[in-house]
């Protein structure tokens, strides 16, 4: 009976001193993806439909098809989106 005591005693010891430590998952595919998402959003093509959403609403301003509301939007949209990572740098400061 002692032997069989033992036997899982040792048996469990050394699945114990067997295992490999977990390793944290890696998710570097997440991160490469978002930062691809955020590049062509703030990159050259971004900056370009931003550029172009401003002088449309422009456009519809000056011959009087714009409201203020509309106009205001679309400022604050891009004003935001091109300001985002300076916001999170601000509120993830130290």
């Amino acid at each position: 009976m002692k032997r069989i005591d033992y036997t899982r005693a040792v048996l469990a010891a050394l699945l114990m001193l067997a295992a490999a430590p977990a390793l944290a998952q890696d998710l570097s595919p997440v991160s490469d993806m978002i930062d691809n998402i955020i590049d062509a959003v703030t990159g050259p093509i971004g900056r370009g439909l931003g550029v172009l959403a401003l002088v449309g609403s422009g456009v519809m301003m000056f011959f009087g098809r714009l409201n203020w509301p509309i106009f205001v939007a679309v400022f604050v949209g891009v004003v935001l989106i091109f300001s985002a990572e300076t916001i999170i740098d601000g509120f993830a400061a130290p």
